[in-house]
């Protein structure tokens, strides 16, 4: 069966009509999740009919791709700061704290849309396709960055990802085991410890 031929928005009104299908299913995916929305309901959320709805994208599943891709976007526009500036051994500590500082943000900027899409991410290939692009440009960002100061070569991109582990998992358990304050600022203290000890380890 041929696709259906799906039109590019170049006019003002057509993007906005486009943005706003978005923007309602980023809202339904993350309220009702994406298996229960259906297409109707996305329309009737953007004021559009199910025809514009179809005019935009192949499928629901064309939809999504788009919701995630405004998630990530939104991701990545947190981490910003945190990948531009210069690193050197005595601000490491400050930046793995905001690193934590900024993943913790991010996990409970919207807590129903990121336990969502971390569900999707384990059963939809283009999903998790798309987050792992994500993760692996920011790792090697601070990579880079961390190159760049003079941090040893050897086995760095590893030790980056087990650090990004271990900040996953600070995230984690501040959101599904709802730490108190005094505990996260523990947790928080101990995973500095452990990634600095990691990072400059000349190994």
């Amino acid at each position: 069966m041929a696709k259906q031929e799906i039109r590019e928005p170049r006019q003002k009104r057509s993007i906005e009509k486009k943005q706003s299908i978005i923007k309602a299913s980023y809202k339904l995916f993350s309220n009702k999740g994406y298996y229960k929305t259906n297409t109707a309901e996305i329309a009737q959320e953007a004021a559009v009919s199910t025809g514009v709805v179809y005019s935009y994208f192949q499928d629901k599943k064309d939809i999504l791709l788009e919701v995630i891709r405004l998630y990530i976007s939104s991701l990545l526009e947190q981490f910003q700061p945190l990948l531009s500036p210069p690193v050197n051994k005595n601000n490491l500590p400050a930046m793995i704290e905001q690193f934590i500082d900024i993943s913790i943000a991010s996990h409970t900027m919207n807590v129903e849309a990121h336990n969502e899409f971390l569900a999707l991410s384990l059963l939809e290939k283009d999903v998790f396709a798309l987050f792992d692009d994500f993760e692996n440009s920011v790792l090697i960002k601070l990579y880079k960055l961390l190159l760049a100061a003079g941090f040893t070569k050897s086995n760095l991109l590893e030790k980056v990802r087990i650090s990004y582990g271990i900040i996953e998992q600070v995230c984690h358990n501040y959101i599904q085991r709802k730490q108190t304050q005094e505990e996260l600022v523990i947790t928080k203290k101990l995973a500095v410890q452990m990634i600095s000890a990691l990072l400059e380890d000349t190994n």
